[in-house]
């Protein structure tokens, strides 16, 4: 058997940062799509509404912008995520700088040829229903993540988590991938560990009890109204820092109610007022927490904004019809008119963000916001437009950011004679149509942080249908090189024929305002997602 190296430090480097991974993000559940600075500034029933102590309230309403469409956390994304993420865990989780860290997982081990991940849990962890956590449990509820998860198929592609022992998983690949850790750590469709019968039990439509490990436990689901979640008195903790969603947890607040509330002036009226510690903040509203001496006002790193092309489409099929778009494109014209102010983005040529320094990349930059319309009408001359219609599929949904966008990108193409209309759909419709070959020419969407880019859904055949061979083969080698300097070459050489290939086109980074009492402490978020345990709030 091969010798095994315990927490290799090529797994440790695998960096962060939302499809979502490649998914539209559209994360406006609550404050906003960002990060906010840290330190600013199973059914149950509820416990006792005892404060922690005389000078700390005991219960917390924080406001989503969006309806709770599921509870289940394989399913999870955008809004769910924020009530999902305070009652689950994971094997691993995401740090502060998107390093996993282990959580329900003591260690890991990687086998020397890099294809056997063995995981050893943690002793007398509890779920919600006092059972005690053990290997079928977690073997169970990844190989259902895994079915439902399409980067993690990707990721893994036949292989399946395997019980070794009642403490220990296996994780047997054909070939090896450094993407793994990531993949367990991503907040979005999130590998949640639950028990065995109730992942056994669940539905089409989702698991049908709400069970998992974490620091809150779930109480109560009014439709259309609030989440409730309480205390769980026996939540057993890791010995570590603080950051992200990993390291130590501990809930200081008896109840908390996630309250929906769509209507962004409500919501803010609502903080006004003392209702809501926590908020989004628009540009309107700006000048009025300005001038709030009580509040903090957070500028959050939250999203990236992407054109991607149907490569399946009758123009752009041809490479060179996707190469005049990605020369008319004025990256600062789009963004502006995407956040309303020069502060709340950033020019980003590269598909990963800065702060994720294992993963980014300037390869292929001189392909970014090019701003050149002559170059793009030789393009489109050289390719024999002849007047087809371009369809931009979008949606005004989720603050209206796709679709301001979007109209920004219409009018570049029109002025270089390409014709356009908008197919404008609520969310659930536009998924649907995005997955439809025949539906859409181009769709310009907001994206959450990837971990990785073997978590750019874009470069693979079934979003945006990327089905190239030389694309495919420098996927595969990145997701297998081992060192620091091969990692490096590996992502230059994607990047750069990424930039020839155009998948899709980076727009830039956005950020957003979120505003935070004072008397509010202790708030962590991830890619815009709060964690709420080590939260305290003052009364």
């Amino acid at each position: 058997m091969n010798k095994l190296y315990r927490h290799s430090l090529l797994a440790l480097l695998i960096l962060a940062l939302f499809a979502v991974y490649g998914c539209s993000s559209g994360n406006n559940g609550g404050g906003g799509n960002g990060n906010a600075a840290s330190g600013t500034s199973s059914p149950g029933t509820s416990s006792p509404a005892e404060p922690v102590s005389a000078d700390l309230a005991s219960e917390l309403h924080f406001p989503l912008a969006q309806q709770v469409p599921t509870l289940d956390p394989h399913l999870a994304l955008n809004t769910n995520v924020y009530v999902t993420m305070n009652i689950f865990e994971g094997l691993f989780a995401f740090d502060e700088n998107f390093k996993p860290v282990p959580m329900l997982a003591e260690s890991y081990d990687l086998s020397e040829d890099g294809k056997t991940y063995t995981f050893h849990l943690r002793h007398g962890v509890k779920f919600h229903n006092g059972k005690e956590m053990k290997a079928e449990d977690v073997v169970a509820s990844l190989n259902r993540w895994k079915s439902l998860t399409g980067r993690a198929q990707a990721s893994l592609g036949d292989s399946e988590f395997a019980v070794k022992d009642d403490y220990t998983v296996e994780l047997a690949l054909k070939e090896p991938r450094n993407d793994i850790l990531a993949q367990l750590s991503h907040v979005l469709n999130n590998a949640a560990i639950m028990p065995k019968e109730v992942v056994e039990a669940a539905g089409p439509d989702g698991v049908k009890e709400y069970i998992g490990t974490g620091p809150f436990k779930f109480v109560e689901w009014k439709q259309d109204q609030y989440v409730h979640l309480s205390k769980f008195d026996d939540y057993q903790s890791v010995d570590a820092p603080p950051s992200g969603f990993s390291g130590k947890k501990e809930a200081f607040l008896q109840d908390v109610f996630f309250d929906i509330v769509p209507d962004s002036a409500t919501r803010f009226a609502s903080f006004l007022s003392g209702t809501y510690d926590y908020v989004d903040v628009s540009l309107d509203n700006l000048p009025q927490v300005q001038g709030l001496s009580d509040v903090t006002l957070n500028k959050n790193l939250g999203s990236d904004i992407n054109l991607v092309f149907n490569k399946k489409s009758p123009l752009f099929s041809d490479v060179k019809y996707r190469q005049a778009v990605a020369a008319v494109l004025d990256a600062d014209e789009i963004l502006l008119g995407t956040v309303s102010s020069p502060e709340l983005y950033r020019l980003n040529p590269s598909y990963m963000y800065p702060e994720n320094t294992t993963w980014y990349s300037e390869a292929g930059k001189e392909n970014y916001n090019q701003k050149n319309p002559d170059k793009a009408k030789q393009l489109l001359q050289e390719a024999g437009y002849d007047g087809r219609e371009v369809t931009l599929l979008t949606t005004k949904e989720l603050g209206g950011s796709f679709y301001n966008a979007t109209i920004v990108v219409q009018k570049e193409l029109e002025s270089i004679g390409v014709k356009t209309k908008l197919d404008i759909n609520d969310f659930a419709t536009l998924l649907k149509k995005r997955a439809d070959p025949n539906a859409w020419d181009i769709y310009v969407g907001l994206f959450t942080m990837p971990s990785t880019p073997s978590q750019l859904l874009y470069l693979n055949p079934t979003y945006g249908f990327a089905d190239d061979a030389k694309l495919a083969e420098l996927n595969k080698a990145l997701t297998a090189a081992s060192s620091d300097e091969e990692i490096k070459q590996a992502n230059d050489a994607l990047q750069q024929y990424e930039w020839e290939y155009l998948a899709a086109v980076k727009i830039g980074d956005t950020y957003s305002q979120t505003a935070t009492r004072h008397k509010l402490t202790g708030l962590k978020t991830l890619a815009g997602y709060p964690n709420l345990a080590n939260v305290k709030l003052s009364k």
